[in-house]
């Protein structure tokens, strides 16, 4: 109680401090100085002195007058508590002060797995696109979040979360297929060639715009929290590459939009803890074109290193 009333105290001081005025004169010459201390708390465990300055100076019609001025204040924290009081202040202060209204963070990293889901929300292909099956262990999504920034709300406890990146990626087939390029219609042709690797990669403009709500306890640091809300893409590059064995090692990398839709709108949820965040993302949409391709609908999940 009595650590308690000692930082109420202090966070008083503090705040006079800020607005403390002096009597001034017009005009005068300088002809002492005298410096004075004033113990305003003298606790068991707590002493606050202010020390000033008394400057007397002589006006123009000869008198002598007294102007204090406010050098500094002084805390001075004694006894086995000392610690866990000035830790305590620090926290009062905090709270006092606000959190900020912008936050901004650069250079976060998401990594985790992709999928496809088809019209019947299954983990399958489309029929009649049976050979456009993926390999959910090895697609692979990247994501480099450039600039986040997160706006304030209600008491640093809600904030908007906004930003900007770039997202890679990776669907690898389990079959041995080449998707046509340039066709109206997305045709898939089976090879007889044994691929080492074959997949269809994607790079997007990516720009999130989350609620993020703070669900650590009052008076805790902020280590928990939830963020929702939707993720919008733009489609700025995709191709298709294998690579294979045949009397050494032979790549292919074709560049084409493959009918892929051009924006795309879909949900993003994150759950932190400190500085371990896991994602997920839906994109309800389908990926490709309507009736220039298979009707398949994306999900990514992993984890992102780093917070705003």
């Amino acid at each position: 109680m009595k650590n308690k009333l000692n930082q109420v105290l202090i966070i008083a001081v503090l705040c006079c401090f800020t607005t403390i005025l002096y009597a001034q004169t017009d005009t005068a010459d300088v002809q002492e100085n005298k410096n004075k201390e004033d113990t305003i708390i003298n606790g068991k465990n707590l002493k606050i002195v202010l020390k000033e300055k008394e400057v007397i100076q002589k006006t123009a019609d000869g008198k002598d007058t007294i102007t204090k001025r406010l050098e500094s204040l002084e805390i001075i924290a004694s006894g086995e508590n000392d610690e866990a009081q000035e830790k305590d202040i620090v926290k009062d202060f905090e709270v006092l002060k606000g959190p900020a209204f912008i936050e901004t963070k650069w250079n976060n990293f998401h990594i985790g797995l992709n999928n496809l889901l088809n019209s019947n929300g299954k983990l399958e292909t489309e029929t009649g696109f049976e050979e456009i099956s993926i390999s959910s262990a090895n697609s692979v999504h990247l994501q480099w979040d450039i600039v986040t920034q997160a706006m304030n709300l209600y008491r640093g406890n809600v904030r908007l979360i906004y930003g900007i990146g770039i997202e890679y990626n990776n669907y690898r087939f389990q079959n041995n297929i080449t998707l046509n390029a340039d066709s109206a219609m997305l045709r898939v042709v089976e090879d007889g060639i044994d691929y080492d690797k074959n997949k269809l990669a994607t790079q997007h403009l990516n720009v999130p715009l989350l609620l993020n709500f703070k669900l650590s306890p009052k008076g805790t640091k902020d280590d928990v929290y939830i963020s929702a809300g939707a993720n919008f893409g733009y489609l700025i590059g995709s191709h298709q590459k294998q690579v294979w064995k045949d009397n050494g090692k032979n790549k292919s990398k074709t560049k084409d939009d493959y009918n892929l839709e051009q924006f795309r709108i879909g949900y993003e949820v994150q759950f932190g803890y400190k500085n371990i965040v896991l994602y997920g993302k839906y994109f309800p949409n389908s990926m490709f074109k309507t009736n220039q391709g298979p009707d398949l609908r994306t999900v990514s999940a992993g984890i992102l290193i780093g917070k705003v």
